[in-house]
C-alpha cells in the first residue's frame, strides 16, 4: 500500500516560484499532494506548471505592491478556501557586488522592498487564512551572518528576515503556526549564473561538500518544514549550505 503523500490536502503559496528554487519547491509540494499557487513577478515563457505534476496555479504578483499582494491573497483564498503553507522565497540580489560607497540608493531600496518588506506584506496578507497548524517558511542566506564584501543590501535584507522569523515564531506560536528560516549557501540557480567563474570556483572550494547546492536540495528541506514531521520546530535556522558556513 502506497504511503500517504506528505502534503495531501494542504494548500501552499510559494512566492518567487517561477524559476529556480521556487519552481523546485512548487513541483515537490505538488507531487506530495499540495495544491500550490505560485506568485511570480514575471512568469516564464515555459509553462512548466502545466506539466501535470499536480495542481499548480501561476499568478503574476509584484510583492513590492501592497495592493497587488492583497488582491493575490484574495484570489488564492477564493480558489482554495485557505492557505496552510507559505514559502517566502521571492528575492533578488546585486551580483556586481557594490561596496558601501558604490551602493546606489535605488539598489538598496529595491533589495529591501523585495527581500524584506515583500515578506512582511505577503505574510500579513495571508496570516488571517493560516490555520492552527499553518507553516511559514522564510528563505534566507548565510550572508545574513557572514560579512561578505559587496553584500550590504542583501545581507541586511536577509538578516532582517531572520529576525522576523524569530519574532513571528513567538507571536504566532500560541496559534499553532510555525515559522522557520531555511538558510542557503551557494545554490546553482539562474540568479547565480552571472557570477564569475573564479568566484564560483572559490565558493565551491570553501564548501565542505565541494559542490554547489541544487534547487531540489532546498525544496526537500522546505518539504520537511511544511510537513507534520516538523510540527514542533519553530524559530529555527536550518542551513542548506553544504558546510559553507563552517
Amino acid at each position: 500500500m502506497k504511503d500517504r503523500r506528505r502534503l495531501e490536502g494542504r494548500v501552499a503559496v510559494v512566492t518567487g516560484g517561477g524559476r529556480g528554487i521556487g519552481r523546485a519547491i512548487a513541483r515537490l509540494f505538488a507531487g506530495e499532494g499540495a495544491r500550490v499557487t505560485v506568485w511570480e513577478l514575471a512568469p516564464p515563457a515555459e509553462r512548466w506548471w502545466e506539466e501535470g505534476r499536480g495542481e499548480i496555479t501561476m499568478d503574476e504578483v509584484d510583492v513590492t505592491s501592497a495592493e497587488a499582494v492583497r488582491q493575490a491573497a484574495a484570489r488564492a483564498v477564493a480558489r482554495h478556501g485557505r492557505v496552510d503553507v507559505l514559502v517566502n522565497n521571492a528575492g533578488c540580489n546585486l551580483w556586481h557586488q557594490p561596496h558601501l560607497e558604490d551602493l546606489a540608493e535605488e539598489e538598496l531600496q529595491r533589495l529591501l522592498e523585495v527581500n524584506l518588506h515583500g515578506a512582511v506584506r505577503v505574510t500579513r496578507a495571508l496570516l488571517p487564512h493560516l490555520p492552527a497548524d499553518g507553516r511559514v517558511i522564510n528563505i534566507s542566506s548565510i550572508l545574513a551572518t557572514q560579512g561578505f564584501p559587496g553584500q550590504s543590501a542583501y545581507a541586511a535584507s536577509k538578516a532582517g528576515l531572520e529576525a522576523l522569523t524569530r519574532v513571528w515564531a513567538r507571536e504566532l506560536g500560541p496559534r499553532g503556526i510555525t515559522v522557520n528560516a531555511v538558510v542557503l549557501g551557494f545554490i546553482d540557480t539562474e540568479m547565480n549564473a552571472g557570477l564569475t567563474p573564479e568566484l564560483r570556483r572559490g565558493v565551491v572550494a570553501r564548501t565542505a561538500l565541494r559542490r554547489p547546492g541544487t534547487p531540489e536540495d532546498v525544496a526537500r528541506v522546505c518539504l520537511f518544514l511544511a510537513s507534520a514531521d516538523a510540527a514542533f520546530i519553530t524559530g529555527a535556522r536550518l542551513p542548506v549550505d553544504g558546510g559553507l558556513r563552517l
